[in-house]
């Protein structure tokens, strides 16, 4: 059988997820394939709207992880997005499971099939759930999104965060090769130990990045606005003079720690479609009243688009003519829940 593995790009728990299918490939499926043939397999990272817009075309043997199920019959599925938790009983190779990382629940199902467990592997799961789940401490988010005056020492976390930031750069097609370069490479026995990726130096990447986020920062804090009634911090990019830097996620509740929401507004020019972020305080995740899932969903199939994610964060593509719309309707559902 011919396969290739399809995973959510420009994403750590994508990456993460690729590379637990195939450093326990023969744990997962009963093959005898070769270290050498494992490494060669294919990695696709596309985005969830693709599948769901009908963009990417799959085959018999692909393997889907962290994304939405096609509607083909594949080899192996496995999610934890709310959006995508099956309606009926699942198939043979299909999994899905409301987990904080897709990468976690991937580990899970290899250690029920006899994969060998170890300190590492265990320590590696609980820093990918802390990053994708966004179980993050104010500790936590400046020793990983703030510059620092000792680069000497990496915590797990830290390690996870330098990771991410090789595939999370303003160029997309530096980010779509770094990421296949690094799961076609020798794998170590998890990304923080994997020497082919760390001789890549992703500490250039970090610091970079770390003041794209400074930069970031500066211009953000030009237009950025609370609605007070609402409780939610509104990211409008449409107000910036100039784009410069990287996104930090995060920083709207660093600002505003009396928030319970975010939305971020996004025009994609070349498709005429706005992309919606939406997310709920990772410090006070009890003040989010809204499945932001199920909110994302409506906002794509009310306002010509898609959406999905998680109760607590959510994404949705939207017609770019419609993104005042939607912004006045997400506000309104989350005055309607305080």
């Amino acid at each position: 059988m011919k396969y290739r593995i399809i995973t959510h790009g420009n994403c750590t728990d994508g990456y993460c997820s690729a590379f637990v299918v195939k450093k326990f490939f023969n744990v997962f499926f009963g093959t005898t394939l070769t270290e050498q043939e494992i490494q060669e397999i294919p990695v696709l990272g596309v985005q969830p709207q693709d599948i769901q817009a009908g963009k990417v075309h799959f085959s018999s043997g692909d393997i889907v992880v962290d994304l939405p199920p096609s509607e083909t019959k594949i080899f192996f599925w496995c999610d934890h997005h709310l959006t995508n938790k099956p309606t009926a009983s699942l198939p043979k190779n299909y999994h899905w499971k409301a987990t904080p990382s897709c990468s976690g629940f991937l580990i899970d199902i290899a250690l029920e099939k006899g994969a060998k467990s170890s300190k590492e592997l265990l320590e590696f799961r609980k820093v990918i759930d802390i990053n994708d789940g966004a179980a993050y401490t104010k500790k936590d988010i400046k020793d990983c999104y703030y510059k620092r005056k000792n680069y000497q020492q990496h915590s797990p976390l830290q390690k996870l965060a330098m990771i991410g930031s090789m595939f999370n750069t303003r160029d997309r097609i530096l980010n779509d090769e770094i990421f296949r370069t690094l799961l076609t490479s020798d794998l170590g026995e998890t990304p923080l130990s994997s020497e082919s990726l760390w001789q890549l130096n992703p500490l250039i990447f970090h610091r970079a990045q770390l003041e794209s986020f400074e930069l970031w920062r500066k211009n953000v804090d030009t237009y950025l606005a609370y609605d007070a009634e609402a409780q939610c911090v509104i990211q409008d990019d449409r107000k910036a003079k100039i784009n410069i830097g990287v996104p930090d996620r995060f920083y709207s509740y660093m600002k505003f720690p009396e928030a319970s929401y975010h939305v971020n507004l996004r025009i994609i020019d070349e498709e005429k479609k706005a992309r919606v972020g939406i997310g709920s305080n990772i410090f006070h995740k009890e003040r989010c009243k809204v499945n932001i899932s199920e909110l994302c969903q409506e906002l794509g199939k009310k306002f010509g688009g898609s959406g999905g994610g998680h109760f607590y964060v959510g994404g949705a593509v939207v017609r770019a003519d419609k993104v005042d719309e939607a912004l006045a309707f997400i506000l309104e559902a989350f005055k309607k829940k305080e």
